[in-house]
């Protein structure tokens, strides 16, 4: 399995322009995500519950907390992956373990946050 996917990344990977071009999907799809995330995130668990302590203000449910940390957590494994794209790309080298290690784990976190969400439409119809 380990082999498949380094076989697959180093075809994907060979030619600079599908590196440049992936260093900057993930890069700006990482940055936009976190910086949008991050402004809600203030609002929901920060800003709300002090300025409507008053009125009872209700956190989100843990589900919605859980995907939230995990979606977080993809994104700064995105932000790296980028930028370790774009150093192999500077230095003219072949992409590095880690490059390719964090590039990985960017498209296997992108699996779990699908598959994340798809388990919480399934809590939702069954009123969990």
């Amino acid at each position: 399995m380990k082999i498949c996917i380094q076989m697959f990344f180093k075809q994907r990977l060979s030619s600079k322009w599908g590196t440049a071009a992936l260093a900057t999907l993930i890069g700006t799809a990482s940055g936009w995500i976190l910086f949008v995330n991050a402004v809600r995130l203030f609002f929901e668990y920060l800003y709300y519950p002090q300025a409507k302590a008053q009125d009872a203000y209700i956190y989100p449910e843990w589900r919605y907390t859980v995907f939230d940390t995990a979606l977080v957590a993809w994104c700064l494994d995105g932000l790296p992956a980028s930028l370790l794209l774009f150093r192999s790309l500077a230095l003219r080298v072949s992409i590095g373990d880690w490059a390719r290690r964090t590039t990985v784990l960017f498209f296997a976190g992108f699996g779990v946050l699908v598959l994340g969400v798809g388990f919480g439409m399934w809590l939702r119809s069954h009123g969990i």
